[in-house]
């Protein structure tokens, strides 16, 4: 019996991995907007990922605006 772990239905084009530099950092960019509107678990769940990376982002684009001010 294969125990392989497969996401749902994702194209191959669509996982991070494969993005370009720029197509990742606006895909960073847009989980931080939308876990500061409606949470982590539920942007995790939409970008296919896990929490940890979902606040991961969080904390990075927070020490950013820290750094500026």
């Amino acid at each position: 019996m294969s125990t392989e772990f497969k996401l749902y239905n994702v194209k191959e084009e669509d996982l991070y991995v494969n993005k370009t530099k720029e197509e990742k950092m606006l895909l960073q960019q847009e989980m931080v907007v939308m876990a500061k509107e409606r949470g982590i678990k539920p942007t995790a769940r939409y970008f296919n990922t896990y929490p940890s990376t979902v606040r991961k982002y969080l904390r990075k684009y927070e020490q950013k605006s820290n750094q500026g001010n």
